[in-house]
């Protein structure tokens, strides 16, 4: 008799083929699903800003896995002479918030905000913690860190998320640069010197405060020319020659 509970080879070399292709399957999942969900990460983005403006910069819990109840988070600055917090704002997604804090010095601002009707829900991305206003002060650079920080997910599990510290580029005083390009140069001056010049010119102004118009006229209503004067004398001779010759 023949036992049908054993697989014959080549079954048996189909079905370890199958384990093995399943074995690959999972191996080039496992690190996807690692990838899909990142470790939760408190970061903040910028672009530079001149000394004398300010700038807002989103604070961003880059994933929410367990969703969040609420936070408490300190960030400073390593150098308040290049910048300095001067606000913040929170989004309307909080139900409760607490006015920030900003340091005297203008170097560590402290948020605290709690999300009361759950619209920050499990597996969230890029959630927005607060937007907070930096003025630059000289320029530099300086870096804006995280110094502490306190997350809680629904259901008041603890989260760590990781900290990104960014580098905030201040540029040059922004008020000096526009004085500077409102304050006429000598070479605008003289610019503007020649225009009037030549507008006083195609006016007919000679330059001495008399237009040439007004001269024409003057000379028009002035003596008579020489012509006509020895034209008279010669009348005047004529009829006293004239007279002269009568009885």
């Amino acid at each position: 008799m023949t036992d049908d509970t054993h697989l014959s080879i080549p079954g048996r070399l189909a079905a370890l083929s199958l384990a093995l292709v399943a074995l690959v399957l999972l191996a080039g999942t496992l690190p996807a699903l690692a990838a899909g969900q990142s470790e939760p990460t408190i970061a903040l983005q910028t672009d530079p800003v001149a000394a004398g403006d300010t700038t807002a910069v989103p604070v961003v819990l880059t994933s929410a896995p367990d969703g969040l109840a609420g936070y408490q988070i300190e960030l400073s600055l390593d150098d308040s002479a290049v910048a300095r917090f001067e606000n913040a704002s929170y989004p309307d997604s909080f139900g409760l918030t607490t006015d920030p804090v900003v340091s005297s010095d203008g170097g560590a601002i402290t948020l605290e905000a709690a999300d009361l009707d759950g619209q920050i829900e499990p597996g969230a991305s890029d959630v927005t913690l607060a937007t907070v206003e930096l003025a630059g002060v000289a320029a530099g650079e300086t870096q804006v860190t995280v110094a502490s920080s306190q997350v809680d997910a629904d259901g008041g599990g603890a989260v760590e998320p990781a900290t990104e510290p960014m580098t905030l580029s201040v540029t040059g005083d922004a008020t000096a640069k526009t004085d500077a390009t409102e304050a006429p140069s000598p070479a605008d001056e003289s610019t503007a010197a020649s225009a009037n010049t030549a507008s006083a010119a195609s006016d007919g102004d000679d330059g001495s405060g008399t237009a040439a118009g007004a001269q024409s006229t003057t000379a028009a209503e002035g003596p008579l020319p020489i012509a006509l004067v020895l034209v008279a004398l010669a009348a005047a001779a004529a009829l006293a020659a004239s007279t002269a010759r009568r009885p």
